[in-house]
């Protein structure tokens, strides 16, 4: 038995993979602390979706490194940049994100002053793996691994490889677990949802069916990230019509990435922009008060301030409640790094402007829900104990006037009564009868 510190950073099946490798420790009699002096050894799982990401973990790899403990390296910058890593670190065992299964023996070997190396793929289903809950009301269920896409400028097939979908029958096993130890809220999630099961004759409109018509109790599920190349291979129809159940938050997180076709074309994004707004439409129009999230590139080398206005007006048009904006960065080992990337200034300046868009349209899509009212569930403790609280339509509201450790897991009827630029403002006005269960 040993104690260990872990530091996780990057996207929700990170997340996951963070809990099964605490899970898988646990099981093995190694106990967790929250101190890293604490620990006779130190994990670090890995993001190296952005340049700034991946600064920040070789930053921390040598912080780390610096204590003189073991030290186990994962995730997917383990994975996509194994030589950075040991250049950093050279004591430093790693493995990759299709390894986590393996942790223990990767423990074992670095407790035991050897250095252990494992990177390599392995097609293991992770819903069946042993995990801890970082947050003891939401289910992390990771559907599958990699992607089928080729965009020049992302990493994800580096360091996740192709698309490895899990058995539908896998999936419904964990949620159904999930909703029996407690979850009320379930996260499928993936490198792109709308891809799976290409691989193995299925889609995403039959999983969740299969999930939703199966899997009864109080939960509501969150589905994750899709490519609009992939819902060109899907029924609309069928993924409307799994979306309408009432066990599925009305939340749609489509990446466009820009608003030009030219750029589309130049990152080998697979569709254009029309695709993009036609899914939009068609989702708002079955779900009027659909939450919508979008992905933006800023700054890709090959586009021009026509191709950025685009994207600005396409912003204006769609009006999405959300928008991750990112500067482009050359990633090691993707195509758009051997292009000639656009001067600071001028990336500088496009990333303010669509980003006070962007801010400007979140805060105005706030406002518009000012004194609505209904029920939410809190699924989350802000940093000053404050319960978030998320509606169907999975719209965070925070709730000032409450104590968020009492009413974790519950559903509240809230009242809201202010906006911010990225979440409402509410106040609960008491217990409500789940709404999952009422609709069905």
């Amino acid at each position: 038995m040993a104690k260990f510190y872990v530091e996780s950073y990057g996207c929700a099946a990170n997340l996951h993979d963070a809990e099964i490798m605490r899970g898988i420790l646990g099981e093995e009699g190694h106990v967790e602390v929250q101190d890293p002096r604490e620990a006779d050894f130190l994990l670090i799982n890995t993001c190296t979706v952005k340049t700034p990401t991946a600064n920040r973990m070789v930053h921390r790899i040598s912080v780390l490194s610096r204590a003189g403990k073991p030290l186990v390296v994962a995730g997917c910058f383990a994975k996509a940049q194994p030589e950075t890593v040991a250049r950093v670190s050279p004591k430093a065992s790693m493995i990759g994100p299709n390894a986590v299964h393996r942790i223990g023996e990767v423990v074992r070997e670095a407790l035991a002053g050897r250095r252990a190396v494992v990177l390599e793929d392995g097609m293991v289903e992770k819903p069946v793996l042993p995990h801890v809950r970082t947050n003891p009301v939401v289910e992390v269920v990771e559907v599958a691994s990699g992607c089928l896409s080729s965009c020049t400028f992302c990493q994800t097939k580096v360091a996740r490889g192709t698309l490895f979908s899990y058995r539908p029958s896998v999936i419904r096993e964990a949620v159904e677990r999930a909703v029996r130890s407690g979850a009320k809220e379930v996260w499928l999630t993936s490198q792109d949802m709308s891809a799976y099961g290409r691989d193995i004759g299925t889609n995403l409109a039959e999983l969740l069916e299969g999930v939703t018509s199966s899997v009864e109790g109080d939960y509501a599920i969150r589905v994750g990230m899709m490519n609009p190349l992939h819902f060109r291979r899907l029924e609309l129809d069928d993924l409307v019509r799994a979306y309408g159940d009432a066990h599925v938050f009305k939340f749609l997180h489509l990446c466009v990435q820009s608003g030009s076709d030219d750029v589309l074309r130049e990152m080998r994004r697979g569709y254009a922009v029309a695709d993009f707004t036609h899914y939009v439409r068609t989702f708002r129009g079955a779900f009027p008060s659909l939450t919508l999230m979008t992905d933006v590139i800023v700054g890709y080398p090959t586009e021009d301030e026509e191709d950025f206005e685009a994207t600005v007006r396409l912003m204006e048009e769609v009006r999405p409640d959300f928008v991750n904006i990112s500067r482009f960065y050359p990633r090691p080992k993707t195509e758009a790094a051997r292009l000639r990337p656009l001067p600071d200034a001028v990336v500088n300046r496009r990333s303010r402007e669509i980003t006070e868009v962007c801010s400007r349209i979140s805060r105005e899509r706030m406002e518009e829900m000012v004194g609505w009212e209904g029920p939410a569930l809190v699924d989350e403790v802000g940093p000053k104990g404050e319960p978030i609280a998320r509606n169907l339509d999975y719209r965070p509201i925070a709730i000032p006037d409450a104590d968020g450790r009492t009413l974790l897991g519950e559903w509240i009827e809230v009242e809201v009564v202010g906006a911010r630029t990225h979440c409402l403002v509410g106040r609960t006005k008491g217990p409500a009868e789940s709404p999952v269960t009422r609709r069905r």
